[in-house]
């Protein structure tokens, strides 16, 4: 008589290491295809492609940060020389709270892994609103000329555009003008309009001044 077996335990498939050279490949020719879906006549697909460029730029800003941070602490000087731009160019566009304005801390420690939730705070927390401020309400930037996002918001709205559809019930807690102003970048056109128009008027409750005053002398002087 057969002694009965126990069950054999299927192998596990050992995990594969893929270098970061193989991803890169792998990166450019899904790229490559992309466009020439694109090209090949899907003119709708197009102002989604361009998106990518913001999401990119957005990958790269946390990548940085995750470099710049403990364990590995990478110079200005190491960044800037992968980068093929100087130093003071790496700080401006990449820079933490000691270089330029810093990125929202729960983006610093989330990282890559960022959730959705995670973006739709921090970009409520860091939306200008209406009309729009000279000031970030999250982190206090301030917004030079023809400038609608501050560092942090810069990098989140293309994310958070790109997945909001991960998670519906996340994104429904924006106000509708938050809302609004994610899925139609004029919007900030408007609401820098707005601003523009609050700084040109004149203040009511200043009274006019008189171009000569009682004893005739010229103000203008």
């Amino acid at each position: 008589m057969t002694a009965n077996r126990a069950p054999q335990q299927p192998k596990k498939r050992a995990a594969r290491h893929v270098e970061t050279s193989d991803f890169d490949a792998f990166a450019r020719r899904i790229l490559r295809a992309y466009a020439r879906r694109v090209a090949a006549g899907d003119v709708e697909a197009l102002a989604s492609m361009v998106t990518l460029t913001g999401e990119v730029d957005a990958m790269l800003r946390l990548a940085v940060a995750g470099l710049r941070a403990k364990p590995y602490s990478y110079s200005w000087d190491e960044i800037a020389r992968r980068l093929g731009v100087s130093r003071q160019a790496a700080q401006q566009r990449y820079g933490d709270k000691s270089d330029r304005h810093a990125l929202d801390s729960r983006l610093l420690q989330a990282g890559l892994s960022v959730s959705v939730a995670t973006l739709t705070q921090v970009f409520a927390d860091h939306h200008p609103g209406s009309p729009m401020p000279s000031r970030c309400p999250g982190c206090g930037y301030p917004y030079p000329d023809n400038v609608f996002d501050c560092p942090t918001n810069a990098t989140v709205r293309p994310l958070l555009t790109r997945r909001r559809g991960e998670d519906q019930d996340a994104v429904a807690r924006l106000t509708p003008d938050q809302f609004a102003d994610l899925h139609n970048p004029k919007s900030r056109h408007q609401r820098a309009t707005v601003r523009q128009s609050a700084r040109l008027a004149p203040d009511p409750n200043r009274a006019p001044q008189p171009l000569f005053n009682l004893y005739g002398e010229d103000q203008a002087r």
